[in-house]
């Protein structure tokens, strides 16, 4: 009995390691989560919604990655690219874009049997 519950809480730890350092890949080792609260994300029929960016991600779309954990973590990028000319990076300045979106599998949908 010892080894099984071991060997499952070994599995717990390193699904979480495996997921952080999933985060920490395609985010950047120093990045944070940028939900603003606990709520900033919340599921629906058609996706995920991000209150603190006023952005809608549909089921599907890439940018949406299943994680092992129960929170949101929300990577961002700037919305200005090198590629712009100089006013519409002045105006984009503030603005975020979604880079990854990272939703605890408990919330991912379920395929239909």
């Amino acid at each position: 009995m010892k080894v099984s519950a071991y060997v499952f809480a070994l599995s717990i730890v390193g699904g979480a390691v495996e997921a952080q350092s999933m985060i920490d890949q395609l985010c950047g080792q120093t990045h944070i989560s940028q939900t603003n609260a606990q709520d900033d994300v919340t599921s629906n029929p058609d996706g995920y919604f991000v209150r603190s960016l006023q952005i809608q991600l549909s089921h599907g779309d890439p940018r949406i990655v299943q994680a092992v954990g129960k929170e949101y973590h929300l990577c961002t990028l700037s919305a200005a690219t090198p590629e712009m000319d100089a006013n519409r990076v002045f105006r984009l300045k503030n603005e975020r874009v979604i880079k990854y979106l990272f939703v605890p599998l408990e919330d991912c949908p379920k395929p239909v049997s």
